[in-house]
């Protein structure tokens, strides 16, 4: 291939010399461009050589970036995983459960047509959402709104599963629904919350 270019190259470089000439070159002349299209040659493949080792270079540094991108996306999934299992909610199996019994629990989603949230959250474990074991964790995912209903408020709320886990953050509930609770100690059921995660 290196010879190809060379030649190719010369023969570029000839061309314009002798569609020029007017008057044939003497043999000292021609040995002198001779000469002088040699060390062009020489100079263009010293370039091309550089060039080459140059790609080479990129190339093995490409392939160095492609392995960092792959082991820093293996990372960011586990990250992502990390992540989903500290923003759920957990709930331990015991002997009787279903799914839907699980998720019409007050403590979880009081609506036990939300089952298919919890199958999802947890696909890795439950082959056939039918079978559940007692000693399993199983995630629940958290909601983004909530309707009161009749006996809550808003530290119960938030110790739900389905929201926070933890009573103490029901300030974050009212601070992001003002505008619908006037005094944090009277909600009512049916008022539909936004929950900011």
């Amino acid at each position: 291939m290196k010879r190809i270019i060379s030649l190719v190259f010369v023969f570029c470089l000839l061309i314009p010399v002798v569609a020029n000439a007017q008057e044939k070159l003497t043999e000292k002349d021609a040995q002198a461009m001779l000469v002088a299209l040699q060390e062009q040659l020489a100079e263009a493949e010293a370039q091309l050589s550089a060039i080459e080792a140059e790609y080479e270079a990129l190339k093995s540094e490409v392939t160095a970036l492609q392995g960092r991108r792959d082991d820093l996306a293996g990372k960011l999934a586990g990250l992502k995983e990390e992540w989903k299992m500290c923003q759920y909610g957990r709930y331990k199996v015991i002997e009787g459960d279903w799914l839907s019994k699980i998720a019409s629990m007050r403590k979880v989603y009081h609506n036990g047509s939300k089952w298919p949230m919890i199958y999802e959250a947890n696909k890795d474990k439950i082959k056939n959402p039918n079978l559940i074991y007692p000693g399993w964790v199983l995630l629940v995912p958290t909601l983004d709104q909530y309707e009161v209903v009749s006996g809550d408020a808003l530290y119960l709320i938030a110790s739900y599963l389905s929201i926070y886990s933890s009573a103490r953050r029901w300030p974050e509930i009212y601070e992001a629904n003002k505008e619908h609770i006037k005094d944090p100690d009277l909600i009512y059921p049916k008022q539909v919350f936004t929950v900011p995660h």
